[in-house]
Parts: C-alpha cells; structure tokens; sequence
C-alpha cells in the first residue's frame, strides 16, 4: 500500500522539519549558533595546534643544541681519553727503560766483591809506564854519574 502523501512528506523532511515559518527561523537560529560554536572550537583548535607547533619547534630546537653540545662534550672526552693513553704508553716505556737499565747494572754483591779485590791489589801502590820509564831514567842517570 502506498503511503499518503502526508506521510511522504514528513518521512523526506527528517529532522529538519519545515511545518512554519517560526520553526524555520529558530532552525536558523540553532544553525547559526551552531556554526559559531563549531567555529570557536575550530579557531580554540587551531590555537592549540600553533601553541603545539611553537613547543615542538622549541624542543627541537633544544634537543638540537643538546646533541650539539653532547656530540663536543664527547669529543672532548674522546681527546682526553687518547691523550691519557698516551702519556700511560710513555711512562710505561720509561719504567721498561728504568728497569732494563737496573736490571744491566752491577749489584751490591758484585760491587762489594770488586772492592775486596781492590782492597786486596791496592791498585794505589801500582805504577804508570811512564813512571816506570822516568824511574829508570834517573836510576841510569845516576850510574852514569856514579862511573
């Protein structure tokens, strides 16, 4: 069965109905206040997204400077720690050169046995060759003025 058209009507009108005139005029009104309000939220939205925008720009900005200054920092570090090491090479090189030196060098056993046997020649009572030579020059001297 077919609907009256009366029906018809009202099905096609939906929520909005249009039945008169005061009615369409407070819709209007409803529609009007309603694009206002969709209009501050939109405007209230965009506000958050710049202020968003504005600390996002802000942290990365920081998170830039920070890398910065942590990238140089660890440089820095890296620099000393290389430098550290080298110095740590070098003296363990001389401690190898100290102790190779000590280990050539006579001990106190060795020294005091060199000085018995010093003690025992007294290499002070010892003469020179050229003493040797004056020595005999005067004693043939003296036999040619004795003859």
């Amino acid at each position: 069965m077919p609907a009256p058209p009366a029906q018809e009507k009202q099905k096609k009108q939906g929520l909005f109905k249009q039945k008169d005139q005061p009615q369409k005029e407070s819709a209007d009104a409803d529609l009007l206040s309603d694009l206002a309000d969709m209009s501050r939220r939109l405007r209230t939205i965009e506000e958050r997204y710049a202020n968003m925008q504005g600390r996002i720009q802000l942290i990365e900005h920081n998170m830039v400077s920070h890398y910065r200054y942590t990238n140089t920092e660890i440089k820095t570090q890296t620099s000393e720690i290389t430098e550290v090491k080298k110095e740590l090479h070098e003296l363990k090189d001389r401690l190898l050169m100290m102790i190779r030196e000590m280990e050539a060098s006579a001990k106190k056993e060795d020294v005091k046995v060199l000085e018995r046997y010093l003690n025992m020649w007294e290499p002070l009572n010892f003469v020179t060759r050229n003493e040797v030579n004056d020595i005999i020059r005067e004693i043939l001297l003296e036999n040619q003025k004795n003859s």
